[in-house]
């Protein structure tokens, strides 16, 4: 078991994998898929990277071959395909053996888009859910493009938990990580069935209540899984940055989580905003997650993004939208403020593609400069 005190985190999304994981289409070879992972944990070992959260379910899909989840169209090029090898032990390995951590990480909610889960086999909950017209709508209900599961439903909840442990079961990981994709919508029309059988059993609390309700009992599933598999494995959550928005928004009870045992080891609030931002400052959400963190057992995580170095703006910081293209040091000056918090125990970045190109392992020219000053802060401490 490989975990740190000093947490030093980057996110491997589907979209920063997708073109490893593939090439014209197919799963990309073995010999040529493990030469390109071992660049991926050799820059981030250069990066002065410890802990890899690696994305294996992104859509109620698997990065690996599962009995309770079709393959990802990210590794295998579309749904409905078997995969050729299992890319996700790979991953693991080389990770191991660079002594880089490894978080497996999951959207428990967020399922593909209408044309892409036609394609699913009812071999799997799925796409027997979506074909039955009893259940579509139900557990699984559709909200813009993609569809959404509703943990309102104990059968919901067990795929999600069983799914998970199934991860841990086979793969020798570090921790499990859930991000912030809770309810999709605030649209009472969601969980209509869902909240409408509560109350007419006699349930007394509002949908909003029964919502965050219904996720507690999620993520409390997935912890005393976790902790029955390993009291050593990990198990934490990234939500949004805002906490109101996460509480009101996403129905996510994140002042519960991060005060009661039971829950999870870690949070890692996604502070995806510069230090200039007139709403939402760097350093004020910071100082307010670490007030909310009042359990001794939960870690505190500040998650972070390069990606508006990147764009050299942010288009919703209205007059501090330009930021990030008249100053090269915001991600310098925001860890060297958050490793000083008191509750301080590790960042998380977001994300590869930010840092180098997936495929090339080359170091991005938009975020030279911020990684310029920031890597060697971030290998110091």
């Amino acid at each position: 078991m490989i975990n740190y005190e000093n947490v030093k985190a980057m996110w491997l999304s589907q979209f920063d994998m997708w073109s490893i994981y593939c090439k014209d289409g197919q799963q990309r070879p073995k010999e040529e898929f493990i030469p390109l992972v071992e660049t991926v944990f050799d820059r981030l070992v250069d990066t002065g990277i410890n802990t890899a959260i690696i994305q294996t379910r992104p859509n109620a899909d698997s990065m690996y071959p599962s009995k309770y989840y079709t393959m990802s169209k990210y590794v295998v090029g579309a749904y409905g395909r078997e995969a050729n090898y299992d890319p996700l032990r790979i991953i693991i390995n080389e990770a191991h053996k660079r002594n880089i951590s490894i978080h497996a990480w999951i959207n428990p909610l967020r399922c593909m888009a209408e044309e892409e889960i036609k394609s699913v086999s009812e071999d799997f909950a799925i796409g027997k859910w979506y074909n039955d017209k009893d259940i579509n709508g139900k557990m699984i209900v559709q909200v813009g493009r993609n569809f959404y599961l509703d943990p309102a439903y104990e059968e919901v909840r067990n795929l999600i938990v069983d799914g998970a442990s199934e991860l841990l079961d086979l793969y020798d990981v570090d921790g499990l990580h859930m991000d912030d994709y809770f309810y999709p919508t605030t649209d009472e029309s969601f969980d209509s069935f869902s909240y409408g059988k509560y109350v007419k059993e006699g349930g007394e609390l509002s949908l909003a209540d029964f919502r965050r309700e219904s996720l507690d009992k999620l993520v409390s599933s997935l912890y005393s899984m976790t902790k029955s598999k390993n009291e050593k494995l990990w198990f934490g959550i990234s939500p949004a940055g805002v906490i109101s928005q996460v509480l009101d928004k996403h129905y996510a009870n994140v002042v519960k989580w991060c005060s009661e045992d039971g829950f999870i080891d870690y949070i890692c609030p996604q502070v995806y905003f510069g230090i200039e931002h007139p709403t939402c400052p760097f350093m004020k959400l910071c100082d307010d997650w670490q007030a909310m963190v009042t359990n001794k057992n939960v870690r505190l995580i500040i998650g972070m993004t390069l990606g508006k170095a990147y764009a050299e703006k942010d288009e919703y910081a209205k007059d501090a939208s330009d930021e990030w293209k008249n100053n090269k040091d915001v991600m310098y000056r925001c860890l060297d403020y958050a490793r000083n918090l008191k509750l301080y125990a590790g960042v998380a970045y977001f994300c590869y593609q930010y840092f180098y190109d997936s495929v090339t392992g080359e170091e991005k020219p938009n975020t030279q400069k911020e990684r310029e000053k920031l890597i060697p802060l971030l290998k110091s401490i």
